[in-house]
């Protein structure tokens, strides 16, 4: 036992991003979970949304009738009877322009609070949100011009899905990871510090 706390004194970081990583994989086991039994009993369901139906802002229809943004601060904004775990538009606008922030009914936009869309298709988009998110608010673009998608496109809402996308870390999750194992070892440095001062 003597060696193997001595061990993990020595490798203290590389422990504690092992049991960040450990305590992660059942995090995402138990969404992935939690939102399977919400799929079976009707808590969560596959919902499909025409542009047309969603508060909107800086978004209008040009003179062919497809949805385009026109000022600079474009948003899309759903508040529905279900939490919202994930939202796929098609649109051949990029990626890497579409963010989405989330939070609990009435409650505002926060960067702490957001997410970034990844192209889980070609011409597909796809944002994900953590568990708990109640109203959601998608921003399309930063720039005037960019188009969403025809007169007729559609937003679906809580499509399944696949297993691996419960492991990526969304918004601030990452930033947790990164840097709260690497905190604890400063502390545990710290406090190792100390208790050897006291002991003198």
């Amino acid at each position: 036992m003597k060696q193997k706390l001595k061990w993990l004194d020595q490798h203290k970081m590389l422990s504690l991003y092992l049991l960040a990583l450990v305590l992660w994989a059942v995090y995402a086991l138990a969404c992935a979970g939690w939102d399977a039994l919400g799929f079976a009993t009707g808590r969560l369901h596959t919902q499909t949304l025409a542009l047309s139906d969603l508060a909107m802002q800086d978004i209008v229809q040009d003179e062919a009738g497809r949805w385009v943004t026109a000022g600079g601060d474009p948003q899309l904004q759903l508040a529905l009877d279900q939490p919202v775990r994930s939202v796929t538009l098609a649109t051949d606008a990029p990626a890497s322009g579409f963010e989405g922030y989330y939070g609990k009914v009435g409650q505002d936009p926060s960067l702490r609070r957001r997410v970034w869309a990844a192209e889980t298709a070609p011409g597909q988009v796809t944002l994900v949100f953590p568990m708990g998110s109640g109203s959601v608010r998608i921003d399309p673009a930063g720039s005037e011009g960019v188009v969403l998608g025809e007169a007729d496109a559609v937003l679906t809402v809580n499509a399944p899905l696949p297993l691996w996308q419960y492991f990526r870390p969304l918004g601030e999750q990452a930033l947790a990871l990164a840097v709260l194992p690497a905190l604890l070892a400063a502390l545990w440095d710290l406090g190792a510090f100390w208790a050897a001062r006291l002991r003198r």
